[in-house]
């Protein structure tokens, strides 16, 4: 079998393998980030945080919980900013990496695909993506703040705006040529939020634009599993896979898609050879994930939530995590309903051991 795992090198950080988690809001946790590190995932990007906010608290201190990094343990991250003013990334980025909880992060990373409508309406988000100027200004402001520390800068961004405004090859060159030393492409457009297919010709399209530059490109958008991401970097010639929604409650699937880039037989068999399995790293594939390992997962998530955050809010910030957890399992339906309302780490860990013994 061809091998397609291999190191990605954004500018003075490299990535040992080619695989990361996509920034989600709820989802890309430090607790999160360091799960989905043991199964196989190499890189995460933190949920974003507003450049503004930051600039004009003069602190990291009201975003902290969505800034935490682990460098111990969780492997490469980035942090994500988003905004719409160069100024406030200025000021910005040297808030965060002068904070010394967070001084190691490897990567700056900036927002430029979120297609949700608070974030769009002030001028952020994919909403640069039609005002590529601006967008570049915003690059090019961030590059000067981070590279005084290090720090290689990066962007995220959409297919377009719409269907007939399908601009990412050419954005892709911009941000290029205004500084960023790695790309994300989600290929869909604002318009289409997350529904729909995604459209991997333009993540071929836009590395082509690119290709020249040694600029590595993530592909992001319907990679679900082993089999798709080796397609994905099959049908792009995208340098890694960003996988988005499918990871979500499934750290597991890092560990299908790192045997099947790595080419390894054994996967079929339901195990992970030693050739795709870094030492100490666990390995599991998706389909044979049973109720105690799952249910182990879901108490360190919650647990580790409930440390940052205290019982209450990551009891109920856990909850959203849980159902993609149990989602499509038999016989469990019942007991993700009454997970839903659990208030204390008690109740969550009572339901469970039941769910465990659910044959």
């Amino acid at each position: 079998m061809k091998k397609h795992l291999h190191e990605v090198r954004i500018g003075n950080v490299t990535i040992p393998a080619n695989i990361a988690l996509a920034p989600m809001a709820g989802t890309s946790t430090c607790v999160y980030r360091t799960i989905v590190h043991e199964y196989g995932c190499a890189y995460g990007v933190t949920e974003l945080v507003s450049a503004r906010g930051i600039r004009f608290k003069e602190s990291v201190e009201v975003s902290m919980r969505y800034l935490e990094i682990d460098p111990e343990n969780e492997g490469k991250t980035g942090i994500q900013l988003f905004g719409a003013d160069p100024d406030d990334f200025s000021y910005a980025i040297p808030f965060i990496l002068e904070d010394p909880r967070l001084s190691a992060v490897d990567v700056i990373d900036l927002n430029m695909g979120c297609p949700v409508s608070k974030v769009v309406k002030t001028g952020a988000g994919s909403a640069l993506m039609k005002d590529p100027v601006l967008a570049g200004r915003i690059i090019e402001a961030s590059v000067k703040a981070a590279e005084k520390y290090g720090k290689p800068v990066t962007v995220k961004f959409r297919s377009g705006w719409d269907e007939g405004h399908i601009t990412a090859p050419e954005f892709a060159k911009m941000c290029v040529e205004s500084g960023a030393e790695g790309l994300a492409i989600h290929a869909r457009t604002q318009t289409q939020m997350y529904r729909g297919t995604a459209d991997w010709d333009v993540i071929r399209r836009t590395k082509e634009a690119i290709v020249d530059t040694g600029v590595p490109l993530w592909g992001n958008g319907d990679v679900k599993d082993g089999a798709s991401a080796v397609a994905m970097l099959e049908e792009t010639g995208a340098d890694g896979v960003m996988v988005g929604r499918a990871a979500q409650g499934n750290p597991w699937v890092f560990s299908e898609i790192r045997a099947a880039l790595a080419g390894d037989a054994e996967a079929s068999r339901g195990e992970c050879g030693e050739e795709s399995k870094p030492a100490g790293e666990k390995c599991f594939l998706v389909g044979i994930v049973d109720r105690k390992t799952r249910a182990e997962v879901i108490r360190r998530h919650l647990l580790g939530l409930c440390d940052q955050l205290g019982e209450k809010t990551g009891v109920k910030e856990m909850r959203a995590q849980i159902a993609c957890y149990l989602k499509g399992g038999r016989g469990t339906a019942e007991i993700k309903n009454r997970l839903m309302t659990a208030g204390t780490i008690y109740e969550v860990e009572a339901l469970l051991d039941e769910y465990c013994s659910v044959e």
